[in-house]
């Protein structure tokens, strides 16, 4: 029940917000992560480098996704 619930919600609201938006939303938490994992970086190499990596592809990736649809 709770199921059909959430996937009702979740449905609906990719259906309301453009695709747009969404990349744009991406390469803002991209830049966010990356910025985590620079400050992390001290702490713990590995986490830190992982962090980097997974915000830069999160904020490229929109970006060229954002590129190609235009």
């Amino acid at each position: 029940m709770i199921d059909d619930i959430l996937e009702f919600i979740f449905e609906l609201l990719l259906e309301l917000v453009p695709n747009a938006v969404w990349k744009v939303l991406l390469s803002v938490v991209g830049i966010a992560v990356t910025v985590v994992g620079a400050t992390k970086i001290t702490e713990s190499t590995r986490i830190g480098a992982a962090l980097i990596a997974v915000g830069t592809f999160l904020f490229i990736g929109s970006l060229f996704s954002l590129y190609r649809s235009s």
